[in-house]
């Protein structure tokens, strides 16, 4: 995730700060050194040994990554807003006097020490993820088997429906009137309908509930929230949320989102991989998360979808698009979000979610990504990857 304002940043717009720019370029420069952008890959070296050899395989979202993963949107929850980091505690204060111009020593330390332990955690993350699903293969035992492979009984079949509509009709309106009382649109952009069924959502809770009782190894889903599960590591792509995407969600947003009239480099016509995890919120306690601030997702699309639990607050915000202006992002319209019920949007759409008050919410996130769009273009950073210009 990268919160808003200013290349996934809280605060000032910093696309146009000098000393950004200047922190950013000189920070993939040293990554890359006098190798090249082969560099760049944590994971390379890993990759090549006897020991992980059955770790490896072919995935996108590694095979598009952006210099600026090594670079950009480290989310300081300490400041609860994201920075850019060069790798050198001197860079990050030259970078941003704002921020540590009224800290002490210690505090100062204390920031210093979080964007490193980050910026290690993203250089070993390909190869640790890895790692950690091939353990996962071999020694875990699901409590519900089932949930690991997509069944039509497990979709609502109003969404059924839908992607067969959205199949023939490839044009927004000429869906929403086709499915007229199933897809709601509020506000502009911001799409929810019927997806998976009481029943996959119990089951898949339950899973999930199973699955962090264990003594598994895990990691955070993202770095703005800690609670939750990357479902790539628990092998739940193949069979389970590819085919997903593959069947409902691409031509579901095809249709929904054709021409992408506000945002150049839609993608919403050619999704065909994708980043998925859940988040879990409850109210405020040691380690937990309890809402998430203001910020953009690093996707062409993403579907968001309630797998339920009892809860009270949590009400979804959305605002802006990432490229808006600053009046765009002073509105909040509020989404209240119900189980098995999808919303589908921009990634580039800003949101956030307030506290949850009582009980707990688990969500399924899926980041749809499309290759044809990262093959040239960065979704975080905006820039083209061949000529490095920022697109804007």
């Amino acid at each position: 995730l990268a919160a808003h304002l200013g290349h996934g940043m809280m605060g000032a717009r910093v696309s146009s700060n000098y000393r950004i720019v200047v922190h950013r370029v000189v920070a993939w420069a040293r990554a890359i050194g006098t190798n090249g952008f082969a560099a760049l890959s944590p994971s390379a070296s890993v990759l090549t040994s006897p020991d992980t050899a059955s770790t490896s395989g072919r995935w996108m979202e590694e095979e598009f990554l952006c210099p600026c993963y090594y670079t950009d949107n480290f989310f300081v929850r300490s400041l609860g807003r994201h920075v850019t980091y060069d790798g050198t505690s001197s860079g990050f204060d030259a970078a941003h006097p704002d921020l540590v111009g009224d800290m002490t020593d210690d505090r100062r330390r204390e920031v210093h020490k979080e964007l490193e332990e980050e910026l290690e955690r993203r250089r070993g993350h390909f190869a640790a993820a890895r790692q950690r699903r091939a353990f996962i293969a071999a020694n875990y035992r699901p409590l519900h088997p089932n949930v690991y492979t997509l069944r039509d009984e497990f979709v609502d079949p109003r969404w059924i429906e839908l992607a067969e509509l959205a199949r023939t009709h490839r044009s927004k309106d000429a869906l929403l009137e086709a499915a007229a009382g199933v897809v709601r649109q509020r506000p502009r952009g911001v799409f929810a309908f019927p997806a998976l069924t009481p029943r996959f959502c119990e089951l898949m809770r339950e899973e999930l509930d199973h699955f962090e009782r264990s003594d598994m190894p895990r990691a955070h889903p993202n770095t703005m929230n800690k609670n939750g599960l990357l479902l790539y590591e628990l092998g739940m792509y193949d069979e389970l949320l590819t085919p997903l995407l593959e069947r409902f969600v691409s031509p579901v947003a095809a249709a929904l989102f054709d021409g992408g009239e506000r945002e150049m480099a839609n993608g919403s016509d050619s999704l065909d991989h994708h980043r998925s995890f859940t988040v879990r919120y409850e109210p405020e306690g040691a380690g937990k998360d309890v809402d998430l601030a203001y910020h953009f997702d690093d996707a062409e699309m993403t579907l968001n979808v309630n797998l339920g639990g009892h809860f009270e607050g949590g009400e979804l915000l959305f605002g802006g698009l990432k490229s808006d202006g600053d009046e765009k992002h002073s509105a909040r319209y509020p989404h209240f979000h119900r189980e098995g019920i999808a919303i589908l949007h921009r990634g580039s759409h800003c949101h956030e979610a307030l506290p949850v008050e009582s009980g707990k919410r688990t969500n399924l996130i899926m980041w749809c990504r499309s290759s044809q769009v990262r093959i040239r273009y960065c979704a975080m950073c905006g820039r083209d990857k061949i000529t490095t210009s920022k697109i804007e």
